[in-house]
This record gives structure tokens, sequence and C-alpha cells, in this order.
């Protein structure tokens, strides 16, 4: 792949790494990097010269898109929040179609719905236990812990399509804290969260591709059950008025251009 070509992509991947429903993984598959992407960290030291030369600039630009996607959004969500749910509850909605499609077609047996059930339950039930994850007015920064599971999910996240966790940072609080944090260098949250994301994605790049060659049917089910159980969890209300409509507009927006990105992508791995 040329050099130019190469940044280009990381720095788009970078840049939609925490935007639900356009999530970093979605670019991989539509770009198709995502089998040699996963593949390489599935065996990282397999190869690695190599690994380094094809993926390092673009690791690279991905970490620049990024910074520079927490630094945009970070102003834009403080300052209008609703509407900016709204654009996100958009990409989100429009690759629920494809994703449906994709679970009906899946391999496996109709048992395989029941994780579609699971996640989207489980999903509903983090009402049951926000306080206690993140209680509402706490010094989120000081919580290492809580960074590292929020870096893990964003790891998890960037390796399997379609599974994007930034609804739940938003649920929780934490959305806000993580683009600031991540747009200032915050060492009290980028370092938990690029160690639970590395982590992440080195313990379970393998797993995820096993997973979608020998069990896709619950994978791709349990993913659709998490996107509409996401979308559930973070609904903000009738806004009304002017803004309301404004909102549905965005709504309608960020549909159209996530289901656009979809149907150019190939079938999911």
């Amino acid at each position: 792949m040329p050099l130019l070509l190469q940044l280009f992509r990381g720095f788009l991947v970078g840049l939609a790494g925490l935007l639900p429903g356009l999530c970093g993984s979605t670019l991989l598959v539509l770009f198709h990097l995502y089998r040699p992407l996963t593949a390489a960290l599935a065996h990282p030291f397999d190869h690695f010269r190599r690994n380094l030369a094809d993926f390092g600039p673009f690791f690279l630009a991905a970490g620049a898109g990024l910074l520079a996607g927490s630094w945009i959004l970070a102003t834009v969500f403080v300052r209008h929040e609703t509407a900016t749910i709204y654009l996100f509850m958009g990409f989100m909605a429009g690759a629920l179609p494809d994703l449906f499609r994709h679970a009906r077609r899946a391999k496996g047996r109709p048992a395989g719905w029941i994780a579609f059930a699971v996640l989207l339950l489980l999903c509903l039930s983090l009402t049951l236990v926000q306080n206690h994850l993140a209680p509402r007015g706490a010094a989120l920064e000081e919580n290492w812990g809580l960074w590292l599971i929020a870096g893990a999910g964003i790891g998890l996240g960037s390796i399997v399509p379609g599974a994007s966790v930034a609804f739940l940072l938003i649920y929780f609080g934490l959305y806000p804290s993580l683009l600031a944090g991540v747009a200032r260098f915050d060492p009290r949250i980028l370092l938990p969260v690029a160690l639970g994301a590395g982590a992440a994605i080195l313990l379970f790049a393998r797993a995820a591709d096993w997973l979608f060659r020998k069990a896709e049917g619950p994978a791709t089910r349990g993913v659709l059950g998490l996107v509409a159980g996401s979308i559930l969890l973070v609904y903000p209300g009738w806004p009304g008025g002017a803004h309301g409509w404004r909102c549905l507009l965005l709504f309608a927006i960020g549909a159209t251009l996530s289901a656009f990105l979809n149907k150019l992508a190939p079938p999911p791995p």
C-alpha cells in the first residue's frame, strides 16, 4: 500500500475511533484491512519486522487522527450534548439494517439469537449499577481502574466490527472526560486507557478472529444486541421545539452516512 494512502486511511480510522456506528473497526472492514491487521495482531511476533513496516505508519496516523477527533468532539459534545447524541444514534441506526441482515445470514443454529437477547438485556441492566461503577460528580480522573476498563472496552470495539462502546461511555458519564483527557494529553486518563486498549487488542485479537470464523452466528447476533441496547440506553428524550427538529435532522444525516458506508463495505469477516 502506498505510504500516503496508508497514512490517510490510518488518520480516518483514528478520527472515527470514538464515533459510535462509525468506529474504527467498521472503516477497517471498508478499507479491506480488517483481516490482515487482526491476523498480525493475533500473532504479533510472527514476521514482526514486516508487520512493523506494513502497519507502523498506519498506527502512527491513527493515533494522530484519534487526538484530532478527541479535540473536536470534546468541544462539540460539551456545547451540544443532546444534538451530538442524536447524530451518534443516527450513526448506529444506519448500521442496524446491515447488521441485522448479516445476523440472519450468519452460520449457526437459531439458538444463536440467545446471544442477541443476552447482550441486549446486559446493556439495559447497566442502569442498576451505574452509580456504583461511575458515581455522578466523582473525580473520575483519579480512577485508574475505571479508565483501564474503559480502555479495554475501546480496544475490544476496535477489533469487533460494529461493536462500539462509545455509547456505554456516554451513559456512564465518562465520554466527555475521556475526550478532554485524550485531547490535553492527561496522563491520568491517557495512560490507563492506552494500556487497557492495548492489552485488550493483543489478548483478544486472536479470540475475535476465531469467534467470527467458528461461531459467526452468536458473534454477529451478540454485536447486534449490543448496538440495539446501547441506543436504548443513551436515548436522551425528545427535546422539543426547533432544537428537536435539528436533532432529528442530525439523526437522519448520521443514519444516511452510516448506511452508505456500510453498503460500500465488504461482508464482515
